[in-house]
């Protein structure tokens, strides 16, 4: 089954309406704070990114702070919801937990990819920044009852899995492996990486663990 998820946060950064001035700000500041992270990144780097002024960062962004929060608030307000909502949708009722499996590790890997920056940059700041980290904490907590409702439920009815596996062994099995490799790729790159192979182990590690 192919991912029908195509959405990103450069569709939704391209989308909106800004200052050219604060457009560049952005986007530099998503290149940098993925790059060297949001402590090793001062203002002065940006607006050199930028091509701009530091006064131009301060014009729209009081502090560095709140340029992190309009970096990290529509992925977690807006992108995430979009992104749950049509992947439960495309969700179809697993006859197999291979087959389920194989969907979701393909889906869920494409998004990471797509919104890798994003990613480092939130994945990051929840270890160390309490308001991001409440954010956050507060879509994961709002979309269990998606997820709990959605076909996914279908898996321990059919008992497709072992009988004390929960909705969040489950979810927690998938992604933990997912983020694993992910970060393995960023921090170790390598030439000799055969995704699709990857990706095919990963699966059956997720099923021996599921089974």
């Amino acid at each position: 089954m192919e991912s029908n998820l195509f959405n990103d946060y450069q569709e939704w950064f391209d989308q909106q309406e800004m200052p050219a001035g604060k457009r560049k700000v952005l986007k530099a500041g998503v290149e940098l704070f993925a790059k060297q992270g949001y402590d090793g990144t001062s203002t002065a780097q940006i607006a050199t990114q930028a091509g701009v002024s530091q006064a131009t960062i301060f014009k729209y962004f009081k502090t560095k702070q709140d340029l992190l929060l309009a970096i990290v608030k529509p992925m977690i307000h807006n992108l995430f919801p979009v992104v749950r909502d049509d992947f439960l949708a495309h969700l179809q009722q697993p006859t197999d937990l291979s087959t389920l499996v194989h969907y979701v590790v393909a889906d869920r890997y494409h998004f990471l990819k797509t919104n890798a920056s994003l990613l480092e940059i939130l994945l990051t700041q929840l270890l160390v920044d309490g308001q991001v980290r409440q954010l956050f904490l507060e879509v994961i907590v709002a979309s269990r009852p998606a997820f709990e409702n959605s076909v996914l439920k279908m898996v321990f009815e059919e008992q497709l899995v072992r009988a004390e596996i929960t909705l969040s062994d489950f979810i927690r099995t998938i992604v933990g492996q997912l983020l694993a490799y992910f970060f393995q790729n960023k921090l170790m790159p390598t030439d000799q990486v055969d995704e699709a192979t990857d990706l095919a182990r990963i699966e059956r590690i997720i099923i021996n663990g599921l089974q």
